[in-house]
């Protein structure tokens, strides 16, 4: 997966490099998708066009009996279906949602990917026309997805991207079972795009390996969205865990804990199985992330509730939680932290895959 803030990758201005060729397209028309936002939304971060989520309404109250609203089904959905291009195997991913952060200034400036430490895989020029975007990283960590939403049709931003000098392998695209696929040079760099639909693609690149090998990995991509293999979304209990958690601006999803920052130095917590995160905006520039555990049981989560307690107030004083709390819903551990805008980096790295 992506690095974010305290988890640096030794080879993150390779693999920049290579994503930044893929999405080098993206700027040549980032000068028309401009978007124009109300005066109001620079003191109420709640408004904007009708078409972008408010937000979250979460007030202060005991935690222990606070009423956590499930995932809108539309944004549930717009998130599945950038996840279903992950391969089951990948075990992990990172959402965000550019076009919401694009809507309101404040926040915008606050929050962004470089300061996520996203860049590596979504430079800073491809903010403007990419609606959504995933990120995920094969286990040996030499493969990059990034799978993504654009209002855009792929093809003709990557014709725009032609005209400009961006070199397209052949006459024009390959096809992959009834998808354009783009094996696309740039000084030797390996880089695949490819079609999931008309707005919806995921780009690939990879680091000490073949050009044959970053088009598989494009193949085994469009293999998950198609059906024909299993993708993230397809791992037993990931949806209804997704589901459970509050729609946001951001999320996160580990189909095993191993990756799970958290618990990284905490020991003495067993049956940990799958994490779901996601962070939204509540008034006084604060955010609110909220993060779901499953266990193997209620045992095995009832064991871990003080340790993971603990470890969120070992981590209370560095990321500055305004307000943090823990509970047990059965098998679940169920996590609300909230923090200053500005500390959202250091304390969603907590909820993301470490890889």
């Amino acid at each position: 997966m992506l690095p974010l803030p305290g988890f640096e990758a030794a080879n993150g201005r390779v693999v920049s490099f290579y994503v930044a060729a893929i999405l080098l397209f993206l700027l040549l028309t980032a000068c028309t998708t401009e978007t124009t936002n109300d005066p109001a939304s620079d003191t109420d971060a709640n408004a904007g066009p009708t078409a972008v989520p408010t937000a979250t309404p979460m007030p202060y109250e005991d935690f222990a009996t606070a009423e956590i609203p499930p995932a809108d089904s539309e944004r549930l959905a717009q998130l599945t279906n950038l996840l279903s291009l992950v391969p089951e195997d990948f075990g992990s991913a990172v959402y965000l949602d550019l076009e919401f952060l694009r809507s309101n200034k404040a926040l915008a400036g606050l929050i962004n990917p470089e300061g996520l430490g996203m860049a590596v895989a979504l430079p800073s020029f491809a903010t403007g026309v990419v609606n959504t975007v995933a990120m995920a990283s094969d286990q040996e960590g030499t493969g990059l997805l990034t799978p993504f939403q654009s209002g855009f049709q792929i093809g003709d931003l990557l014709k725009v991207a032609g005209g400009f000098g961006l070199q397209l392998g052949g006459d024009g695209p390959n096809f992959y079972e009834g998808h354009d696929v783009w094996d696309v040079d740039l000084l030797g760099t390996n880089i695949t795009m490819a079609k999931a639909d008309d707005t919806t693609g995921v780009a690939v690149s990879g680091r000490g390996i073949s050009g044959e090998a970053v088009r598989g990995l494009a193949e085994s991509s469009l293999d998950a969205f198609d059906g024909r293999s299993a993708n993230l979304t397809d791992v037993a209990g990931i949806t209804r865990l997704l589901g459970d958690v509050p729609s946001g601006f951001a999320a996160a999803v580990l189909s095993r804990c191993t990756a799970f920052p958290l618990f990284s130095s905490t020991s003495g917590i067993e049956g940990c199985v799958q994490v779901a995160s996601s962070a939204d905006i509540l008034p006084g520039e604060l955010i609110v992330l909220h993060g779901l555990i499953r266990f193997a049981d209620q045992s095995s989560a009832a064991t871990a509730m003080e340790l993971t307690a603990r470890a969120l107030e070992n981590e209370k004083l560095a990321q500055e939680f305004v307000d943090l709390g823990v509970r047990q819903e059965e098998e679940n551990l169920r996590i609300r932290v909230i923090v200053d805008a500005g500390k959202f980096g250091g304390a969603f790295a907590l909820f993301a895959p470490r890889n």
